[in-house]
Order: C-alpha cells, then structure tokens, then sequence
C-alpha cells in the first residue's frame, strides 16, 4: 500500500466538496453566478477527465484500484456539493441577500401609505397603532395553506385605510383555520411586534395574491397593490439568523464530508490489501507424483 495516493484520495475529494460547497451557497451564486457555474463547470471537466484515465486504466488491469476510487469519490464529492449547497442558498443566503439589498423603513403607517410605494422595502417597523386584522385574515390552500391577514390601524373588523386599499398584509404558511378567520402566524401574539420581513418568492408571493382576492370578496374590501411580510418584533434579528444557519451547515458539512471521506479510503485500502492474495484456482498441490515432493525431478530418477 502507498501512503501518497491514500492521502490524495481523502483530501482530494474533500477539497473539491468544500470549493463546491462554498460557492454554491454563498455570495457568489448571487453577485456572479457566471463565476460560479464556471468553477462548477471546471470541477465537472476535470472528473470527466478522471474518470476517462481511470477507464483506460482498467482496460489494462481489471483490479480496482485508486484511479477509479479516485473518479468515484472526485464525482460524489462535486454533485453532493452542489446539491447540498444549491439549497442552503435557496433556503437561507438568497433570501438573506435580496432582503440585505433592500431598504429598511421606520414609522410607517399601513392607513396612509400605499404598498406601490414602498416596493424597494425589505424591512418595515410600522408606526404605533398599527397591528393585524386577525377578523379579516383568509387563505388560500394548495398544497400548503397559504393564510394572509391585512395590516391596519384602528378596531379590528371596522378600520379602513385613508387610501381605501389594504395593501400590506402579514403572512404565513400552515398557521391558520381553513373554515374560519383564524390567523396564527410569525410573532402574531406578541404586543411588542410591530414589524415585519417583505416576503419576496415569486411562487409564495402568487399563491398570497390569491388568499387576497378571497379576502376582497369575502369582506367587500379592496387591496389595489398588494405586499407581503412576516410579522417579526426583531427582523434585523431574523433575517441574520439565515444567514447564521447557512453557515453553520456549511461547517457540519464540511466536517461531514471529511469523515465520509477517510472511511472511504480507510475501506478501499482494506479491498486493496487483499488484492493478489486469493487462493489460486490450480489448488496447492503442484503434482500428483510424490517424488516432487522429495527433492524434485532429479531425486526422482
């Protein structure tokens, strides 16, 4: 056994998955994602080339040997990576990045302010008095429970807005009633919440339009633009957590990955110390004569 290409296939691999990893969750999909699909692609090339030399190799010995453990553990350890990373950026950084790009607003009144006027919002502390309208929340259900409660100031069930449109409403996914108004959502309970995350997903964002278009037929009000949040006390805290969490799964998978990593070796080396070590397939006995035995052919004359 050679120490070299035991060491080489451990950190070989893993530093492959720790470059893949690292930027396929963090800021470079974001800022240049060209970039990073090009150093995923020149990862990718690089395998395919392993994995032909490894082919050649085994046309002229049929034993496994390092080179093909080599393409193996070189080509998990890349799409694993990027698997792994593609959703620790969807999940945590994407979002973290786009509400981070986007404006924090104080004291703003739902009453008179219109949601077209606020689109370059990430994070808003609403003005005091401002609370949700549990009585008028509805959903919408496809697949999930889509459930959205509009943002006013005043008596819950009554309040209209200067504007005459609901344009800010508080969201949630699976946090309400499907047969009544019963919103349950973020920091709903707590008094101190007067603040809220934009919800910025395409997809969510269609399936809460809908929720408010029940809403509008079913209370007879209007919500002529509207915008979506996460009702939060401490956003700030929130969306810094995402990207808290990212983080810390990127090092658990790195650790993961080198441990993934040395069994690996640590059970193909075992595979290959026992390669040519077999019985052989003409037994033990070299000839049937017994005179072999005693000397060989000259003593048997």
């Amino acid at each position: 056994m050679n120490i070299l290409p035991m060491f080489l296939n451990i950190f070989a691999p893993w530093a492959v998955f720790i470059l893949v990893l690292g930027v396929s969750s963090f800021w470079m999909m974001y800022t240049h994602s060209g970039l990073g699909y090009a150093i995923i692609g020149a990862c990718i090339f690089f395998w395919l080339t392993c994995v032909l030399i490894a082919y050649n190799r085994r046309r002229h010995d049929p034993d496994p040997a390092w080179f093909s453990y080599f393409a193996a553990a070189f080509g998990l350890a890349i799409f694993a990576a990027w698997g792994l990373g593609s959703d620790i950026f969807n999940k945590y950084n994407l979002p973290y990045y786009m509400i981070k790009d986007l404006k924090v607003l104080g004291h703003l009144d739902a009453s008179k302010e219109r949601g077209q006027n606020v689109m370059d919002a990430g994070i808003i502390y609403f003005a005091d008095g401002n609370k949700i309208d549990a009585t008028r929340s509805w959903h919408f259900k496809q697949g999930d429970v889509y459930c959205v409660a509009p943002i006013i100031k005043g008596e819950s069930g009554k309040a209209v807005p200067e504007t005459q449109s609901f344009d800010f409403w508080a969201v949630g996914k699976n946090c309400c009633s499907e047969s009544s108004s019963d919103f349950r959502c973020g920091e709903y309970n707590n008094p101190l919440a007067r603040s809220a995350i934009r919800i910025l997903g395409d997809q969510d964002r269609a399936m809460y339009r809908l929720a408010v278009e029940q809403s509008e037929t079913l209370y007879s009000i209007m919500a002529a633009h509207p915008v979506f949040f996460e009702w939060s006390q401490d956003p700030l805290e929130t969306v810094n957590s995402w990207s808290a969490k990212a983080f810390t799964l990127y090092v658990v998978f790195v650790i993961a990955a080198f441990v993934v990593a040395l069994a690996g070796v640590s059970l193909a080396s075992c595979k290959f110390a026992w390669l040519g070590r077999s019985e052989s397939v003409y037994g033990t006995e070299v000839n049937d004569n017994p005179a072999w035995d005693r000397g060989g052919y000259n003593s048997a004359i």
